[in-house]
């Protein structure tokens, strides 16, 4: 989704980037015959000199005719090398997010320690090829933010501005997969390590399905499945996440003693809210003025949705329920608020069109949508609304074998977290024994989406390391403690 995943924080300064490219020398990483040239570079936020340059592709890669798209690079260099093992390669999620970014988000995980680290901008997400849309929410209307982005309307505005300038039949995830090999090549790297997370795990497994024979490892955090069907799978998923919040707020004894009928309590709100919206109000994000908010049921579901994405936001659902039940639905509404705009907010609408329409929601029959979310506290409203917003979405042009099977066999760690709203660890870890048999399959207790964290980042780079997952120690994960969850204040302090 847009920012989806989810909430991350963009401190890298797009001008910053560009101006450094423009102005510096050029790197000893280049080359002359891929005319890729990265020079030394500073972003905002972060101490180190990095690498950046641009590199054009066709944005129509089967003629290599036409229209170029500038995609941006950045390189953080390893500060202590190991060039035997390889780059990693960094794939944000979305489909929209700019990966460039994320620069000082990522290089906080400690990828760069060992390895050189390569981000790369999708076609679509960057400067000179942005697929942005005027969005149904915004902050002059705060309520088009709870509702979701997802409009008919607003999509075929989307589609009339954007193909005056561009082909969308370009934009899918098999190009961005050869981009990212063609890049590969005129960087003189041979064997990548990947590191994924959320949408962007399918790309990787994308690249992967043509490109394994450059791919040296993969760590794909909170999979999405190739039979996945987004959105159909979300009121699913978004149950089976909330389900278990529920079962860690139980098996936790202060916050049972706190929130003892929570199941129950979740349900009267959602019949209240089925009965009238109810109003509330919000300080704006902006200019901080009390601004009145007409709470639905659908309003309330996606905001819980969104909230559980990550910690500690999941963390103070049970908390933001009892105060909403006791008839106080500001809590809830002002952090559904900032949950919802911060993924909603910016990104690459079109790019998300482009692809989900055609390689995920294309793929759904509208007779299974009623059977696939009755008696799930989201419903059907997402789906439908992404299928209508879908409906006269222009087409892209994908390979004739692309739906078929396959098999993945290189080594990789998927990462799933109990409490996942988009990536249900379930129904994920079964398919994804089908197809990637040699995988070894983390379950990290109590995390939302995308968990990361010291066990998560020493499981990742041992295979980054030895370019095997044979031996890989997990035992790090039995020893983590979920963040714990918020509690009503007493007069006393914290109940």
């Amino acid at each position: 989704m847009k920012k989806i995943v989810a909430g991350l924080l963009i401190l890298a300064s797009l001008a910053t980037l560009w101006a450094a490219f423009a102005t510096l020398t050029p790197a000893s990483n280049s080359s002359v015959d891929s005319g890729l040239v990265l020079k030394p570079c500073h972003v905002e936020g972060v101490k180190e000199e990095l690498r950046g340059g641009v590199y054009e592709v066709f944005e129509n890669r089967p003629t290599q005719k036409g229209r170029k798209l500038p995609l941006k690079i950045v390189l953080i260099p390893a500060r202590h090398p190991h060039p035997d093992q390889g780059p990693v390669f960094y794939m944000a999620g979305g489909p929209g997010e700019a990966a460039t970014e994320l620069i000082d988000l990522v290089m906080s995980w400690g990828d760069a320690d060992e390895h050189d680290v390569v981000i790369v901008d999708e076609r679509g997400t960057g400067a000179g090829h942005f697929l942005g849309c005027k969005d149904p929410g915004s902050d002059d209307n705060l309520e088009g933010y709870l509702n979701g982005p997802f409009d008919a309307n607003a999509a075929r505005a989307c589609r009339d501005e954007l193909q005056k300038r561009y082909d969308l039949s370009q934009y899918t995830t098999p190009n961005f997969a050869d981009n990212i090999d063609e890049i590969r090549a005129a960087m003189g790297y041979d064997k990548v390590n990947l590191n994924a997370g959320s949408f962007r795990t399918y790309a990787a497994q994308i690249y992967m399905r043509r490109h394994g024979n450059h791919v040296r490892t993969a760590y794909l955090n909170s999979p999405v499945t190739l039979k996945e069907r987004v959105p159909l799978s979300h009121a699913r998923n978004t149950q089976s996440g909330l389900e278990q919040l529920f079962k860690d707020c139980d098996t936790e004894a202060a916050c049972h003693a706190a929130y003892p009928r929570l199941r129950d309590d979740f349900a009267a709100i959602l019949r209240k809210l089925r009965e009238q919206p109810v109003t509330t109000f919000v300080k704006h994000p902006v200019t901080g003025k009390r601004t009145e908010i007409h709470l639905t049921e659908r309003m309330f579901a996606d905001a819980v949705r969104v909230m559980m994405y990550r910690e500690p936001s999941s963390h103070e659902v049970p908390f933001l329920i009892e105060q909403a039940l006791a008839g106080d639905f500001n809590p809830f509404a002002e952090a559904g608020l900032r949950a919802n705009r911060g993924i909603y907010s910016g990104g690459s609408m079109g790019l998300h069109y482009c692809i989900t329409c055609n390689e995920f929601v294309n793929r759904i029959h509208s007779e299974e949508v009623e059977s696939a979310t009755r008696g799930l506290f989201l419903g059907s409203w997402r789906v439908r609304a992404q299928m209508a917003a879908c409906k006269e979405w222009p087409k892209t042009k994908l390979p004739d074998d692309f739906f078929e099977p396959f098999q993945l066999d290189k080594p990789t760690v998927l990462v799933w977290g109990t409490e996942d709203p988009a990536s249900a660890p379930a129904d994920g870890q079964e398919e994804a024994n089908a197809y990637m048999p040699n995988a070894i399959q983390v379950l990290v207790p109590g995390a939302a989406h995308t968990p990361e964290n010291e066990c998560t980042r020493a499981i990742r780079h041992q295979p980054f390391r030895t370019g095997t997952t044979d031996g890989l120690d997990i035992n790090c994960v039995g020893k983590l403690k979920p963040l714990p969850f918020k509690l009503p204040v007493t007069e006393h302090g914290a109940k």
